[in-house]
């Protein structure tokens, strides 16, 4: 069985960054791919699955119980990729407007979480270290009031780390980093540092 890479974040790079594309790796893989985060079409789905040059195994895929794209998903998704170029730059130049942002907001109010600028997409990274426990948002929506997606539901290594999304408004990442520092504040007022919640 090949290697299915999804790629949907993929046309979401800075610059300086450079996306390689798995098949370019592996030939015998394949890759998903669709407009649906890059343009905002995720309701209506028309995801691509593209095979390397010796790729097998579509009929699998073909067979399989999944949901195909829908009639509007895949005019959303044409659209997106013919006429979208201009709503896409935009897009690009504001979600990195907002990641460098959330830099200088965490360096200014969280010395004590490590923010890594991201190479790509709109789904950033805060380490919270052992500052909160293994899993750092439950204490900030319970002392911040502000919801962000904990690291170990992606893996053995999202302990102490908790998911940001930037794509929004300057005003909200804000707010949003404000309520972060109220929260950390409380939880340890509360003495729920250096325990998992």
């Amino acid at each position: 069985m090949p290697v299915v890479s999804d790629e949907i974040h993929a046309p979401i790079v800075y610059p300086g960054a450079e996306f390689v594309p798995y098949l370019e790796v592996d030939p015998s893989g394949m890759a998903l791919h669709a407009a649906s985060k890059t343009w905002n079409l995720a309701a209506i789905p028309a995801a691509l699955l593209v095979g390397g040059p010796e790729a097998a195994g579509f009929d699998t895929y073909r067979s399989g119980k999944h949901h195909g794209p829908t009639h509007l998903g895949v005019i959303a998704q044409t659209a997106a990729y013919n006429e979208g170029r201009d709503w896409y730059a935009a897009m690009m130049a504001g979600l990195d407007r907002n990641r460098l942002l959330v830099r200088d907001l965490v360096a200014e109010r969280l010395p004590q979480v490590s923010y890594l600028v991201p190479e790509g997409t709109y789904l950033t990274w805060l380490d919270f270290g052992q500052l909160l426990g293994d899993e750092p948002a439950y204490a900030l929506i319970d002392h911040g009031r502000v919801a962000l997606n904990n690291g170990p539901y992606f893996g053995t290594g999202g302990a102490g780390h908790a998911r940001l999304n930037i794509a929004t408004s300057p005003e909200i990442l804000d707010e949003a980093i404000r309520r972060i520092a109220t929260g950390i504040d409380r939880a340890q007022d509360a003495g729920l540092s250096q325990v998992s919640v």
